[in-house]
């Protein structure tokens, strides 16, 4: 037996639960920029950031997830992203800056000359374009990872987890009693009548021999 929702839940809490889901940046950036530098690219991070952006919010809202939330969580999700993947440019020329000047990467990024570096780079004719590829892989592979999650935000399934099983109350299917099987009789002929009543009570006579 199903019954509807729960309705214990608080209100959404739209602003609180904003707050929290942007601590998703700085850990979906991080985990990005460790992916990026060993040359992957995954759509597992896009979907990490949806379901943690997810998780923060509803852990702030109180539990729901409403049309507003949901655009909160897929606004937030692609601005990680980008964000991400800048900084995965930029740890590419953290790279190639720590390498020509031969410091450490803790030594070139407390550098000031790297920060000023940075922009000079990405300024040159064909540095972001080269970049254009693997940002529209980036960008697809994690939007087919959050998909799911963010499906299930915008068509209001976030704010109820499934049907609830309301077995205490549920009732028990009634079963009628067989009924009490009886051995078939031999027929009469008045059974036989009885049965058919459009049938004559004919005799039949048996066929004459051929004349030879």
């Amino acid at each position: 037996m199903t019954a509807t929702a729960p309705t214990g839940l608080p209100a959404e809490n739209v602003q609180r639960g904003t707050i929290f889901t942007l601590a998703i940046i700085p850990a979906g950036i991080v985990v990005w920029v460790l992916v990026w530098s060993i040359g992957f690219i995954s759509s597992i991070v896009g979907f990490g950031v949806a379901f943690g952006a997810m998780f923060l919010y509803r852990l702030g809202a109180g539990g729901r997830v409403g049309r507003g939330g949901a655009v909160r969580i897929l606004i937030i999700t692609v601005g990680t992203m980008l964000l991400a993947f800048l900084a995965g440019i930029y740890a590419d020329g953290l790279v190639a800056y720590a390498d020509a000047w031969g410091l450490s990467w803790i030594q070139a990024l407390s550098a000031p000359e790297f920060w000023a570096f940075m922009p000079i780079v990405l300024a040159e004719p064909g540095v972001l374009s080269s970049y254009a590829f693997p940002f529209a892989i980036a960008l697809g592979l994690s939007a087919l990872g959050c998909f799911s999650v963010l499906r299930a935000a915008f068509t209001g399934e976030s704010e109820q987890t499934g049907p609830v099983w309301d077995i205490q109350n549920a009732q028990p299917t009634q079963y009628s009693q067989p009924t009490q099987y009886s051995p078939p009789t031999e027929a009469s002929p008045t059974a036989v009548d009885d049965a058919a009543p459009g049938l004559d009570n004919r005799s039949f006579d048996a066929p004459e021999e051929p004349k030879r």
